[in-house]
């Protein structure tokens, strides 16, 4: 018995400490690069603090050691691959949240095609910021700082994964898909979303995302005669995917 008890035991070790989340958001454009930058993103400084991808340094290969296309300045970015792991979220839960780590990483949005003749030397003009507009008229997970706002989440160890895909929704929802690009994606640091994980054992692992859009969106509502879409939450499992409607 006294065997079992430890092989039972080293299992779930084995489970608790490979487990990792792996959460996907994509915009509805195309990406310009085929191979992912990635970083490790670490914090020792307060449970309030919030991961930026791009991270600051991205420009700086110095710095950062990622290359200065890494900052996806000209159009944004395409998509974010966010990891995280059961014991990343120990650390930030043991450490009262002093310490937290994710690993991310991303694709920079290929430049939309220029229409109609150019002058010799002339900059591309950087989009114009996101717009905040009333409560009344902006869908629900819009702050009014211009950042959607959606928790994901991951189930048995990373078994069954939600991710923020393609297609686009409609009415008073909003995914990046919604975007053809996305300026920025933010990972807010959530103390109750580790204590989740944690105390779960990692059956059930919750995250917070924010992210917004690279240029306003030019249509609030679809043109007539178009089909309307809907928002459907896709998630990916061993082996396979499935969209539930």
């Amino acid at each position: 018995m006294l065997k079992v008890r430890r092989a039972v035991l080293l299992i779930a070790l084995i489970t608790l400490y490979s487990g990792c989340y792996h959460y996907h958001m994509r915009a509805n454009g195309d990406k310009v690069n085929s191979s992912y930058f990635r970083k490790t993103l670490t914090s020792s400084v307060s449970a309030k603090d919030t991961f930026v991808v791009p991270p600051a340094q991205s420009g700086s290969p110095g710095n950062s050691g990622l290359p200065s296309s890494a900052d996806c300045k000209a159009n944004g970015l395409y998509e974010v691959g966010i990891t995280s792991s059961w014991k990343y979220a120990a650390g930030t839960v043991f450490s009262f949240g002093k310490w937290s780590r994710v690993k991310v990483e991303w694709l920079c949005a290929k430049e939309p095609p220029v229409i109609g003749p150019t002058s010799p030397g002339a900059a591309r003009q950087p989009a114009a910021p996101v717009e905040t507009t009333p409560a009344t008229s902006r869908p629900r997970n819009i702050g009014v700082d211009g950042f959607s706002r959606r928790t994901v989440h991951s189930f048995f160890w990373g078994g069954l994964q939600q991710n923020l895909l393609p297609p686009a929704p409609s009415g008073r929802s909003d995914t990046p898909a919604s975007c053809k690009s996305m300026r920025q994606v933010k990972l807010p640091m959530n103390y109750g979303s580790s204590l989740i994980t944690v105390f779960t054992a990692g059956i059930w692992s919750p995250m917070r995302v924010t992210w917004q859009c690279f240029e306003t969106p030019t249509a609030a509502s679809p043109a007539p005669g178009a089909a309307l879409s809907r928002t459907v939450p896709s998630f990916s499992y061993w082996g396979g995917s499935h969209v539930f409607r």
